[in-house]
């Protein structure tokens, strides 16, 4: 599966719509760090399992929104998800 423009896009605007919810909320910079992180993280770990072939995810908008929003447990959820699909 192809790491596309799109799906790039998704990752950032999922990361945006953290980082102005924590702003809302009054996060300490710290847990807003760390929220952005994660998100990295998640996505880096998809596209790392995409890329080098070690399993065939499905990443689609919906897919990319939900590693972008959660992070390292949303990538486990695509995971799961495609392990049990």
């Amino acid at each position: 599966m192809k790491f596309t423009w799109e799906t790039a896009l998704v990752f950032i605007a999922a990361a945006a719509l953290i980082a102005v919810v924590a702003w809302v909320m009054h996060l300490k910079t710290r847990g807003v760090l760390r929220v952005i992180i994660n998100s990295i993280a998640g996505g880096a770990l998809i596209a790392g399992l995409s890329a080098f072939g070690v399993l065939a995810l499905p990443l689609n908008a919906f897919n990319a929104a939900l590693i972008g929003i959660l992070g390292l447990p949303g990538a486990g959820v695509v995971v799961a998800a495609a392990f049990l699909l």
